[in-house]
């Protein structure tokens, strides 16, 4: 994919809207109840050691994507089939995130417009851009992260200023102990959304600072925990944990409390925006960690595989399940199932084999 080499601040602005992508509007963590915002940076804690172990396979091949150093660390009879079934979980994650966006944007304002036309304009869309180039992508992050920042500034004031927030909601804290918190972690927290960043090893290669690049997408993994947990806590402080666990999108009637002498309503139009950019940001990083794959295992130009790669992850969400709750319930099982072999176990024995490679052929002294 030629010699692309992005920016921190780029990087920065990509791994935000990646981490809050659909996690900003639906109800994070709930499996704690009123206690869903300490999961999430229990979660976040948890993800930052996973993604220090990315960060040592990173160092030691900063020019290879995660697919090409686990063929020369496992060798092709091993590592060829194994780099095929990431290119599939990536596939398969862009997919559930395209089926993620199109059902809520129908569900939150778009009740009549068929799901399969959603999907194929967000599907093009990302197509189009990875079509200008990976280094576009993250160029259009920086704009869409300050737009998403600026909105939840705004949001936050006129919630505080209509009254609505009730911060007894949120007491007492850990009423059956420590438990429900570590369930959530384990279930959801953990996987969603940070387990997700095995994605960010296929783009790592295109950082312009080996040393600094682990440090900062690390920063924005803890900026949008932080983020994330303040809006679970805003949800519940606003409307109760009761409601918000009920809620597949708790962010929209929290918004939808903003009002202010008759002059200020009617502003959930910004939950779907923020919802819009989550899921393109989100599913566009999916789609080219796919995308870099392919190129980098099979030597085929990526431009050539965007829209065939495309047309897979528009049918795979349309074929994944029959309706939402099976979407759902099925994406819950994945969770704790079957992704933690992808995200933890396999990169756990790369980073072993890498470990003991690098001792055995350190120069002894003497």
């Amino acid at each position: 994919m030629g010699t692309i080499k992005i920016g921190l601040t780029q990087f920065f602005s990509l791994t935000l809207l990646f981490e809050l992508g659909t996690a900003l509007v639906v109800n994070l963590g709930m499996e704690s109840g009123r206690d869903a915002w300490l999961s999430i940076l229990v979660g976040c804690l948890a993800g930052i050691v996973v993604f220090a172990g990315y960060t040592y396979l990173y160092r030691k091949h900063p020019e290879l994507p995660f697919t090409a150093y686990t063929r020369k660390l496992l060798g092709k009879t091993l590592g060829v089939p194994v780099a095929v079934l990431y290119i599939i979980l990536y596939i398969n994650l862009a997919a559930r995130d395209l089926r993620d966006g199109s059902t809520m944007l129908a569900m939150a304002t778009m009740h009549n417009t068929p799901m399969f036309i959603l999907s194929s304009l967000m599907i093009l869309s990302g197509a189009y851009v990875l079509h200008k180039g990976i280094e576009v992508l993250t160029r259009t992050s920086l704009v869409f992260a300050t737009i998403v920042m600026i909105i939840g500034v705004f949001s936050t004031i006129m919630l505080v200023l209509s009254g609505s927030i009730n911060l007894h909601r949120l007491l007492p804290m850990l009423e059956d102990g420590i438990k429900p918190v570590l369930v959530s972690v384990a279930h959801q927290n953990f996987m969603f959304p940070f387990g997700e960043m095995i994605s960010f090893t296929m783009l790592m290669p295109y950082l312009s600072n080996v040393k600094k690049g682990p440090w900062i997408i690390a920063a924005a993994m803890l900026v949008s925990a932080l983020l994330l947990s303040f809006t679970m806590a805003l949800n519940i402080s606003v409307l109760g944990a009761d409601i918000v666990q009920r809620s597949p999108l708790p962010l929209m009637p929290t918004i939808s409390k903003i009002s202010i002498s008759d002059f200020i309503q009617r502003v959930d139009i910004f939950v779907v925006m923020v919802l819009i950019i989550g899921v393109f940001f989100k599913m566009s990083v999916f789609f080219a960690a796919a995308l870099i794959g392919i190129s980098e295992l099979f030597g085929i130009p990526y431009r050539r595989m965007i829209y065939p790669c495309a047309l897979i992850i528009l049918f795979t969400s349309i074929l994944d399940a029959r309706s939402f709750i099976e979407h759902l319930d099925e994406g819950g099982r994945l969770l704790y199932m079957v992704y933690p072999l992808f995200i933890v176990v396999i990169p756990a024995i790369l980073i072993i084999i890498t470990a003991l490679k690098s001792y055995f052929s350190a120069p002894r002294p003497g």
